[in-house]
């Protein structure tokens, strides 16, 4: 008796919640957003410090405040992402692992970077750019469909449903 309750224990742990096109759809677009404003509030941070420290106003210290924010918003892009989706992601009764959803990410943004890539290499052979009316989402929506991704690999019940 005791095999079979182990057993029927180790099924459940395994199950998966089913997957919902709508929560997939709402955890890719709040990680953009979140990642978004985030972005924007360190963007403002250092826009702010660079104005009290005096900088900007020079042509070789706007380049260095532009600089800052290329070090800075990246990896808060990158950070928002994983929270968004994460957060999203354990509404209910599932959960997943943030450290595999922070991982998709990564996964993400090379195809962002080629994204871009290309868009500035076809920039002389557009003629209408509707290139860019279609990459510049798919290069945001990237990096959270990716999280998203490495969230619903690990996705489980965070208790295991009775039968």
């Amino acid at each position: 008796m005791d095999e079979s309750i182990t057993s029927e224990n180790r099924q459940q742990k395994r199950q998966k919640p089913p997957r919902s096109l709508a929560r997939i759809a709402c955890e890719i677009l709040t990680g953009a957003a979140t990642a978004a404003a985030l972005a924007y509030i360190s963007l403002g941070v250092v826009g702010y410090g660079a104005k009290i420290a005096g900088l900007g106003e020079g042509c070789m210290d706007g380049l260095a405040v532009l600089g800052m924010m290329a070090m800075v918003v990246p990896p808060v892009y990158v950070l928002g992402c994983a929270i968004g989706v994460y957060f999203v992601g354990r509404i209910g009764s599932q959960t997943g692992s943030f450290w595999v959803t922070l991982g998709g990410v990564f996964l993400g943004v090379p195809i962002a970077a080629l994204l871009l890539f290309y868009m500035w290499a076809a920039e002389e052979y557009t003629t209408l750019g509707i290139e860019k009316i279609i990459i510049w989402p798919l290069v945001f929506l990237a990096p959270p469909s990716g999280a998203t991704l490495g969230f619903n690999l690990t996705r489980r019940y965070k208790r295991p449903p009775s039968s």
